[in-house]
Order: C-alpha cells, then structure tokens, then sequence
C-alpha cells in the first residue's frame, strides 16, 4: 500500500510561497549589509571623481609647463652659450691683464729713467737685477750727473740713488756708475693706508 504524506506537500507550498520581502531580524541586517555596501561604492566613486579631477588638472599643468620649458630651451641655450662666451672672454682680460704687469715693470723703469735724463748726460748702459738698477753713463759737467740724481730720488718709483764712481778723462767729459731701488709700486701709494669703507 502506498502511503502518501500531505502535509509534508503542504508546508513545501507554504515556503515556496513566503513573500520575497520579509520584514524580519535577518532581512533587516540584510538591508543594513545592503545599505552600507551602497554607502561604500558612493564612497569609493566620489573619492574616484576627485581623484581623477585632480589627476587631469595636474596633467593639463604638466602640459602647460612642459610648453613653457620648451619655449624657453632656447633661451636656456643662448643664456648658456653667452656665460661661455663671458668665461672666455673673463680668460683672455686675465691673461692680457699678466702680460701687461708683467712687461710694465721693464716699460715704467725705462720711462721714469728718461724722463729724469736732464741735458748734458746720456747714459751708456743700465741693467736690472732683483729691483736694483745700475746705471752707468756720461756727462760733460758734474752739476748734470748731481740733477740726475736728484731727479731719480724725486721720482716716486726710485729710492736710494747712491753714486759708486765718477771719474773725469782728459777731455773733461764725466763717467759715473751709479744703482738705486726700483719699485713698480709708486712710494705715496704704497705710503697711504688703504681705505676702509
């Protein structure tokens, strides 16, 4: 015999047909479980949004500035290409500016012994060692040797002119020998203090 149990199909069509919304303790910590879920996805899309806003803001700067450096390479390329040029040019001031110390000593010595030669005296040879000149020449009277040498002591490059030999031929003409200091720095100026400012 065959036994047939309805109330089992009963409670299977009373289950099958429980409302799809149902407003019980686990349906409400569903919709809070829901609830935040769509909070969190609001979440993340808005940070998202911001993100990217400010990621194409800072692209459209980089491309703003990337347009400024290169309009201004080539300025950058002739700024530099102008501090070369000054460097070089700053070389070749310097280089002249040695040459002429160094031929202004021999210059200066020959211009301030000429220009303190009075009349009657020429001189027949000079030499130079160590700042000292020696100086020999000739002269027809005595009072022409003693000018020269106080105009060698007037003179602020010479110090100390001391007269070695001076002897007369027989023709009366005077031969003197004759050295002093020589600086390439003027007495006065080496005299005065520098200046403080």
């Amino acid at each position: 015999m065959i036994k047939i149990n309805l109330l089992v199909e009963a409670r299977a069509e009373k289950v099958a047909r429980a409302p799809l919304l149902a407003f019980g303790a686990a349906s409400i910590n569903n919709f809070i479980l829901l609830g935040l879920v769509i909070v969190g996805l609001a979440f993340v899309g808005v940070r998202y949004w911001r993100l990217s806003s400010k990621l194409s803001s800072i692209n459209a700067e980089i491309a703003v500035n990337q347009r400024e450096v290169d309009r201004l390479k080539p300025i950058i390329a002739e700024v530099e290409s102008f501090k070369k040029k000054n460097a070089e040019l700053k070389h070749k001031i310097e280089v002249i500016e040695q040459l002429k110390e160094r031929q202004y000593g021999p210059v200066r010595a020959m211009d301030e012994v000429s220009k303190a030669l009075p009349d009657l005296l020429w001189l027949t040879s000079m030499s130079s060692r160590g700042g000292v000149i020696s100086m020999q020449g000739q002269a027809l009277n005595e009072n022409a040797v003693a000018n020269f040498i106080s105009n060698l002591a007037a003179s602020p490059f010479f110090a100390e002119p001391s007269l070695k030999i001076m002897s007369q031929d027989e023709r009366g003409v005077f031969t003197f020998d004759l050295s002093c200091n020589f600086t390439y720095t003027p007495r006065e100026a080496a005299a005065t203090p520098p200046r403080r400012s």
